[in-house]
């Protein structure tokens, strides 16, 4: 499951960022879809918290996308925009990472350290080939230093949020299970 996954999420953003340079994001959005429908379809027992991390997934990038545009620290070519602010198809692709959050990368989920660095790295470096592909515009270092620290924080911040709807419902159960002893003791 974590190579398929992996190798789902590397196809989606190659589409989506081929799509969007030449002008028709809509191709990458819509692969993605269907990619999150399998994805989502493969994981029955927990598909309530995954869509949840998806939608925060998607909801944290249009933010902090969005903040990059107003900022000039981003912008996208005529043919990639498709939306208000952040183009849609950059939410899309926040919603595919946040897609290998419990499986590919499942292997960092104790280890914000690890995850945060790691995301430092791979934020700038992911844009940058955005930028030679012709999918975004990124004018100078200064940009990428402002990415990496923009992922470092969202990265462990999704990693977060994902640990946290799983204990939420570990804490639940037990809170359930003490309220049924009291009960049973009086």
């Amino acid at each position: 499951m974590n190579i398929s996954n992996f190798i789902l999420f590397q196809l989606a953003w190659f589409i989506t960022i081929f799509s969007a340079t030449y002008g028709m994001p809509y191709i990458g959005m819509l692969f993605t879809l269907l990619w999150m429908m399998g994805h989502l379809s493969f994981i029955s027992p927990n598909r309530e918290k995954e869509i949840k991390l998806l939608i925060f997934s998607a909801l944290v990038g249009y933010i902090l996308e969005s903040i990059l545009v107003l900022s000039n620290i981003v912008s996208y070519p005529t043919q990639a925009q498709f939306g208000f602010l952040a183009p849609v198809w950059m939410v899309t692709l926040w919603i595919n990472l946040a897609a290998t959050i419990n499986f590919s990368l499942s292997w960092l989920k104790n280890s914000y350290i690890i995850t945060s660095l790691m995301a430092a790295i791979a934020g700038p470096l992911a844009y940058s080939a955005g930028a030679k592909i012709g999918a975004i515009i990124i004018d100078d270092i200064n940009a990428l230093i402002v990415i990496s620290i923009m992922w470092s924080i969202a990265m462990p911040l999704l990693f977060y949020f994902s640990n946290n709807l799983s204990n939420g419902k570990h804490i639940q159960s037990q809170l359930l299970t003490n309220r049924t002893e009291e009960t049973e003791c009086h």
